[in-house]
């Protein structure tokens, strides 16, 4: 099985096509372009960015008509923007920059973080119309004044204390950044403060040790928050990493005496995205991850990749939000000493177990607390199940995923080589598989810093330069019915030979075939096959298209590869220096469905020229075709011309 995997893990990605977007906004006087949150249903995309938020057209993100474009300026006055320069390590800091934005109001208003002359600013906007609803404010807290600090929020409207909305954050604060927090500010309701701020403790690092985080998630009575963090030192002093979950309760208000101010209900596990085998291959570092609700379930699928070595590979694993509230719910807890980490026996467990949610905080006994303050890392870790897309010298820095009636679309991002990789992934009986549809170079010429997706419609990215607008199908590129069809987004016709993106109409019409078959290919594109023909001549080299993972028969008998037969990672056959005896039926089949069928013929009168002699000779021969052919013509011009005055000549003896 390692084998197998390692195997997958060193094939290189071959030839990739670079896309071009569809459509890209841009505007001269901004920065950075950074944040994406998507309306799915008013086909809303907000854009925050270096000086400014937008509202853009989601079908076309280049119309800026009345109804559908909005900027709102980010402004710095002269006096801050200079005060600001005077203290900042780096003046590009001091630029008013958006660094989180969130839905509230049922979708009517947008939350606003910005760093304003390095200023933490928050804003309310409606979302319609990007105008402030309140007076905009500076909070600690929320969002980083330096981009490269990885945090994380999310907004809770509900569940919480007094039914106050409120922030969660995982965030760096401190003058370097020295502080780790998952926090919530004060919470207050109607310009009045009802419940003071509640924190983990900075200063002690068995509770966040330097973590980076990535995702944040409000869920039922919880909040959820995904990291990596440093898990401890080994013997030869290399810092560990390891990916977290941690789970705090909305209606945590602290201890009254013992953690005072602090969370009484954190609690965290290991997150487990590894290769089984009897050393197992680990990918330790979390790098995103994006929540789906599906089939009344919760998953949180996320990217991980191993320490930047000179192997550094990437993977998708998902999480079952079940799986996590179990483990936290039920797990042994860890104790740490000075003499290393120690599990505790459920006996030892206090009634009010560390993790549980309680009506009021400040009731539990300080014992308890106690016991909580150093028991926050269950024993277990939490099983993302078989990695998809085990892949080298990538790392998978951003997730979406688009919900489908029988699967999950995955779109995985790297930043800094602008690849984009699309993987179906669904369930079959007890099992999950996954296959990949589609790999491409996106044409964007920066670092990606943001992803966000329209179901079934477009994928978005944001860059130094601009936002990116993609299909999330390239239907017409797919060569084949069987091809076609694997790609959830895309219908064959069986009448024109051609792939169309899937829509309501041609789903039910004639001529129309659309799989409904999860990663695997409709039965009905056999019948569809065609034979194409492929044209060569002695000595050249010819490839033909394919699916990853097919198999090649050449006239009934399968092929492999050899010196002169090649088959690619994605399923190609090349065939170098071609031989008359290369002449055949080739077909291409996957899971026992005919993906390609060609016939190739190869021509005897014309072999390549390999030396220079050769290549003269074969000009004179050409020279002497050509003049001939330029006599003939000159004999059929002659005789046309003939034919042409006997014509007339005969017409005018009729007349007379």
């Amino acid at each position: 099985m390692f084998l197998t995997f390692f195997f997958l893990l060193v094939l290189a990605i071959e030839g990739y096509a670079s896309i071009s977007a569809d459509h890209t906004f841009k505007d001269r006087n901004i920065g950075q372009f950074r944040e994406l949150l998507i309306d799915s249903k008013a086909g809303a995309l907000f854009v925050g960015s270096e000086g400014a938020v937008f509202r853009l057209w989601a079908y076309n993100i280049n119309d800026t008509g009345d109804n559908v474009f909005v900027k709102k300026q980010l402004i710095l006055s002269d006096s801050e923007e200079s005060e600001c320069r005077s203290t900042a390590s780096d003046e590009s800091l001091c630029r008013p920059s958006t660094r989180f934005l969130a839905f509230t109001n049922n979708l009517n208003s947008i939350y606003v973080c910005s760093s304003v002359g390095m200023r933490p600013e928050i804003r309310v906007l409606d979302s319609l119309s990007l105008q402030d609803l309140q007076e905009p404010k500076t909070e600690i807290g929320i969002c980083v004044v330096d981009p490269t600090f990885n945090s994380t929020a999310v907004v809770a409207e509900n569940g919480n204390p007094e039914d106050a909305t409120s922030v969660y954050s995982g965030i760096r604060t401190g003058m370097g950044g020295e502080n780790h927090l998952i926090y919530r500010p004060p919470l207050i309701k109607n310009g009045k403060q009802l419940h003071a701020s509640i924190r983990t403790i900075y200063s002690d690092n068995k509770w966040l040790n330097e973590p980076q985080f990535v995702g944040s998630f409000d869920v039922g009575q919880h909040v959820l928050f995904f990291f990596r963090e440093i898990a401890h030192d080994n013997s030869f002093g290399e810092r560990i990493v390891h990916s977290r979950v941690a789970r705090v309760c909305k209606k945590d208000l602290g201890g009254k005496n013992v953690l005072r101010q602090v969370w009484t209900s954190f609690v965290k596990a290991r997150l487990n995205c590894s290769v089984s085998a009897n050393f197992p291959f680990y990918f330790d570092h979390i790098q995103s991850v994006k929540r789906v609700d599906h089939l009344g379930e919760t998953y949180f699928y996320a990217t991980f990749s191993t320490s930047e070595t000179a192997f550094t590979s990437s993977a998708i694993c998902m999480f079952q939000l079940s799986s996590i509230n179990h483990l936290l719910d039920t797990g042994l807890l860890m104790e740490e000493t000075t003499n290393g980490q120690f599990s505790v026996t459920a006996d030892e467990i206090p009634v009010h177990r560390p993790g549980t949610c309680s009506s009021n905080s400040h009731s539990i006994s300080d014992n308890d607390l106690h016991f909580a303050k150093t028991h926050l890392l269950v024993a277990d870790s939490i099983s993302g199940g078989a990695p998809i897309l085990p892949l080298r010298d990538f790392i998978y820095t951003h997730i979406d995923v688009d919900t489908l009636q029988n699967q999950n679309v995955i779109f995985a991002f790297d930043s800094i080589s602008r690849v984009m990789w699309k993987v179906s992934h669904w369930k079959e009986g007890n099992e999950w598989k996954w296959n990949l549809i589609e790999q491409e170079k996106l044409a964007v010429t920066s670092k990606i810093n943001d992803v966000a997706l329209l179901p079934s419609e477009f994928f978005f990215v944001t860059s130094k330069s601009g936002v990116s607008q993609f299909s999330v199908a390239r239907c017409s590129e797919l060569a084949s019915c069987a091809l076609c069809l694997l790609d959830p987004y895309c219908s064959w016709n069986a009448v024109n030979y051609k792939c169309a993106q899937k829509t309501k109409s041609n789903e039910r019409s004639v001529g129309w075939i659309t799989s409904t078959w999860a990663g695997r290919i409709s039965p009905e594109c056999s019948a569809a096959e065609k034979l194409t023909v492929k044209e060569t001549y002695l000595g050249d080299g010819i490839k033909l298209n394919g699916a990853k993972d097919c198999k090649w028969q050449k006239n009934g008998d399968e092929l492999e590869s050899l010196k002169r037969h090649t088959i690619t990672s994605q399923g190609e056959l090349i065939i170098l220096e071609v031989e008359q005896t290369d002449a055949g039926i080739y077909e291409c089949s996957k899971d026992n469905m005919l993906v390609f069928r060609v016939k190739v013929v190869v021509h005897e009168n014309c072999a390549r020229p390999t030396s220079v002699a050769e290549y003269r000779s074969c000009q004179r021969q050409w020279c002497k075709k050509a003049d001939a052919y330029k006599a003939a013509i000159n004999v059929w011009s002659d005789a046309n011309k003939n034919n042409v005055q006997c014509k007339a000549e005969s017409t005018n003896s009729h007349h007379i």
